[in-house]
């Protein structure tokens, strides 16, 4: 694994199908340009997307921390860098940065856990793995993003039922994280709030199996954020914070 680079650069352009309807990148796409270039970087190191049908391990998205500086429009190029920033147990850290040419237009951290697919348990990262993952521990966005606590909004916030779509969920069969900032998006339109955070706080509580056919997103303004949760009877998927001022 000596070849593996420190750093892995995915290069792209905004697509038609990126923007919304006013041209500029949507949540979910600029998350999936993130994804792809995690299980780019993962794959060269025997720990993305493949290990699934070699290992029966994947990771899973457990917290993120993205400052979005400005949001790109439709055909302007992006580059986005990742980069392992450690590996402890059975967590994985990662940093991304995204680019429009030499312009900052976001910036991100996370917080990924390695799951076993039989037992649908977190375990710990094999030691091959963890030793060949070339880690750069001091560029990081967000440093505090394991002790960051999030709480959900007060009982009746305004919520918003979604539908869940066929398209919505991937090969592990569960909604791909993508999809959540989706949602997301369509509950601030729909509640009159800025639909372009400048900065999310998101924490993954469980996956939403293919049984679940409607979700809801509750919304709470706090100031110049909103408190938001995702979920249904029984459970929360997720919950953050996003600041729309």
């Amino acid at each position: 694994m000596d070849d593996i680079p420190q750093e892995f650069t995915l290069n792209g352009a905004v697509s038609y199908w990126n923007v919304d309807r006013d041209n500029v990148l949507t949540l979910r796409s600029l998350f999936a340009f993130l994804q792809e270039a995690a299980i780019k970087h993962a794959d060269k190191c025997g720990a993305g997307a493949h290990a699934k049908e070699t290992r029966g391990e994947s990771w899973v998205l457990h917290r993120m921390a993205v400052r979005i500086h400005r949001y790109p429009r439709y055909e302007e190029p992006l580059t986005v860098s990742t980069w392992s920033s450690g590996i402890r147990a059975f967590k994985g850290f990662r940093d991304f940065r995204v680019r429009c040419g030499d312009e900052l237009v976001a910036s991100a951290s996370s917080v990924w856990l390695y799951l076993s697919l039989a037992t649908k348990a977190v375990c710990r990262v094999p030691r091959e793995i963890a030793a060949g993952f070339p880690t750069r521990p001091a560029d990081v966005f967000c440093g505090d993003l394991e002790r960051m606590k999030l709480e959900s909004p007060a009982d009746g916030a305004p919520a918003r039922e979604i539908t869940v779509r066929y398209s919505d969920f991937d090969a592990n069969d569960h909604v791909n994280n993508t999809v959540y900032f989706d949602y997301l998006q369509t509950a601030l339109a729909a509640g009159g709030l800025p639909p372009r955070p400048g900065l999310l706080k998101v924490e993954f509580l469980r996956e939403i199996p293919l049984s679940v056919e409607t979700v809801t997103l509750a919304l709470e303004r706090r100031g110049e954020a909103a408190a938001f949760s995702l979920g249904r009877p029984g459970g929360l998927f997720a919950r953050g914070l996003a600041e729309c001022g």
